[in-house]
């Protein structure tokens, strides 16, 4: 397995996963893309650059299953991968790094390396345009009793905020996709003023798992909470936790981001019965309520009417989805 594996987010989260569901029928390797911090990880981080250890570790797979989400690394083990005569995997989990004819050309022609495709989303494999190509999405149930408990700090501030709905979302990292906020923190934030001048009971928590921002879109927006003082209705937790461990306290839960694959929080939220307010930047499952893209104004009205509806929800009757038995069926020799 290939991929950004320590760090917290969307694709870590399905590695595990999918390595969790099947520990029982394979031995994982990992081979991580994550960037390098000074703890001590027992995982192979590629960043180190020991080109002899990662070809040992490629040379004694029997499958290669890639998650990068970098184009040259994805291209760099595909080769890797076709020189070893190694069965191959690769699955794309978002478009975000194939906005250009030129990126989206270059990767059909190392696809033809491997020997599985797998796209998230319907949008991902028709830009692709790979025969090989299915589609599968990111979704794989999480073990609750395997979830984190929530850190104490993040307790004490829903137990303070225990009388006001509560409207959860995340991001790995604050960062901007062509000059707007990726994660739509700022929409968020313009809710929370929306949530004081109207009087409504709410609050929203934002967990971001790593502030390391180059646009330093971190600072700005906790600038912003104090200069409005906006302390009532929305808090930034910066720290890595269980999203799905917060998700079931919360009311609603939001995705506003300007680009996205198949999201891991629209499926776990879907998943659990939770209302899931997305953004229309791509299509969406079944159940999603949907806001336009990058309008705080719609996002406000669909988050206050997901709080009204909340207790007006039936569970619905989960499809029967042997998620193991896909994965055995792509790895299969």
């Amino acid at each position: 397995m290939i991929g950004p594996y320590s760090t917290v987010g969307g694709v870590s989260i399905h590695i595990k996963r999918v390595s969790q569901l099947l520990q029982q029928d394979y031995d994982f390797l990992f081979v991580d893309e994550s960037p390098r911090t000074e703890k001590e990880s027992p995982v192979f981080n590629i960043r180190s650059k020991n080109i002899f250890k990662y070809l040992g570790l490629v040379r004694k797979a029997d499958v290669v299953h890639i998650h990068s989400g970098v184009n040259i690394l994805r291209w760099f083990h595909l080769l890797c991968a076709f020189v070893f005569r190694k069965k191959t995997i690769v699955t794309f989990h978002t478009i975000y790094n194939l906005s250009s004819a030129f990126q989206i050309k270059i990767n059909r022609w190392f696809l033809n390396l491997s020997d599985e495709v797998i796209c998230v989303s319907d949008e991902i494999k028709e830009l692709l345009k790979n025969k090989k190509a299915q589609i599968i999405p990111a979704f794989v149930p999480p073990i609750l009793d395997k979830e984190a408990n929530l850190p104490a700090a993040l307790q004490s501030l829903l137990k303070t905020n225990i009388n006001k709905k509560i409207a959860v979302s995340n991001a790995f990292r604050l960062e901007q996709h062509k000059g707007e906020d990726l994660y739509g923190l700022d929409l968020l934030l313009d809710v929370a003023s929306r949530f004081k001048k109207e009087k409504v009971a709410a609050f929203i928590i934002f967990i971001i798992a790593d502030t390391n921002d180059a646009a330093g879109l971190y600072k700005k927006y906790e600038n912003r909470i104090v200069s409005e003082k906006l302390e009532d209705y929305i808090a930034i937790f910066p720290k890595p936790i269980s999203f799905v461990s917060l998700m079931q306290q919360s009311d609603v839960v939001v995705r506003a981001t300007n680009t996205d694959g198949d999201a891991l929080t629209v499926r776990e939220a879907l998943f659990f019965n939770k209302p899931i307010v997305v953004s229309d930047v791509t299509n969406r499952p079944e159940g999603s309520i949907l806001f336009k893209n990058r309008n705080a104004d719609d996002l406000y009205l669909k988050v206050v009417d997901a709080f009204k509806d909340k207790n007006e929800l039936e569970k619905t009757e989960e499809p029967k989805i042997d998620y193991k038995q896909i994965y055995v069926t792509v790895y299969e020799l």
